[in-house]
């Protein structure tokens, strides 16, 4: 799969989140490397355009595309969580939930459960 590391995704999750996305085999980018200051929306419009999933810690991209009606290629937003517990997350969600992410659903990740959500708008 095709990833795209949210700024606030990188900076909380550190390096070890998008190297071990590649050891895994999946193609990763981060925001921060092109332009740390680059605005949510030219994100989404980036991720749809190479086709990636968005993975963020923040609500701001479902917020835009259930209230703008936007399209998208999935994201994955995980909890709020000390960096050790999101890393063991997010291969629980790869685990349980790589078919959702890659038919492009949004997959929020808690500790104790995950929420699946089909938003898809041509």
């Amino acid at each position: 799969m095709k990833f795209l590391i949210d700024v606030n995704a990188s900076h909380t999750l550190g390096s070890g989140l998008g190297s071990g996305l590649q050891e895994m085999g999946h193609d990763v980018v981060y925001v921060s490397d092109t332009d740390p200051k680059m605005i949510d929306e030219h994100i989404l419009e980036w991720a749809v355009a190479e086709q990636r999933i968005i993975v963020t810690t923040d609500n701001d991209f479902e917020q835009m595309i259930w209230q703008q009606r936007k399209c998208h290629c999935g994201v994955l937003r995980l909890e709020n969580l000390p960096s050790e517990v999101r890393k063991v997350l997010l291969i629980d969600v790869l685990k349980l939930h790589s078919e959702d992410l890659f038919n492009g659903r949004i997959v929020i990740a808690m500790k104790n459960k995950f929420r699946i959500r089909h938003a898809r708008f041509e």
